[in-house]
């Protein structure tokens, strides 16, 4: 392995380490602290839009988007490691995992508690995260090898 690919490999799991410290610190906030949260971010999102949305849909779409963007940002980490096409079907059940800790871990936050809703509504995430970074790969991989076919491929 080249030292720049090396590089590369290494720069692609940092926003990984970083969304699950995101993650794990979000579930480490006790209920009031969480509620807090979300009636600030529903605030904020009332006073830009004039639209009022409940709590509840708030906190599921952030479950949802929180893996939704760690299944993505794994998908392209595993990729980058070891150039699997089918690098989704590694980071879906990586991602799925970290959900099940994640929820474990909310029980030991004050007043939160371990939901399997919430699992699988990360899971959810999960998997259209791994979906959309697996199908960008394959339209990747497609050009690639027609750059291939047609001798206008450059390798470094």
């Amino acid at each position: 392995m080249t030292a720049k690919r090396k590089i590369y490999v290494c720069l692609s799991w940092l926003p990984v380490i970083a969304v699950m410290i995101f993650i794990f610190s979000m579930s480490s906030a006790n209920a009031a602290e969480s509620s807090q949260m979300s009636n600030s971010l529903l605030l904020k999102i009332a006073e830009i839009t004039g639209i009022e949305i409940s709590s509840h849909f708030i906190r599921k779409a952030a479950h949802f988007s929180e893996f939704a963007l760690l299944a993505f940002l794994l998908t392209n980490a595993v990729f980058a490691t070891f150039k699997k096409k089918k690098a989704g079907i590694i980071a879906f059940p990586c991602a799925c995992l970290y959900a099940v800790t994640d929820e474990l871990h909310q029980l030991f936050s004050e007043g939160r508690a371990c939901s399997v809703k919430d699992m699988l509504i990360d899971s959810s995430g999960a998997l259209l995260g791994a979906v959309l970074f697996s199908i960008i790969i394959l339209i990747y991989v497609k050009h690639t090898e027609r750059k291939k076919e047609n001798g206008s491929f450059k390798t470094v």
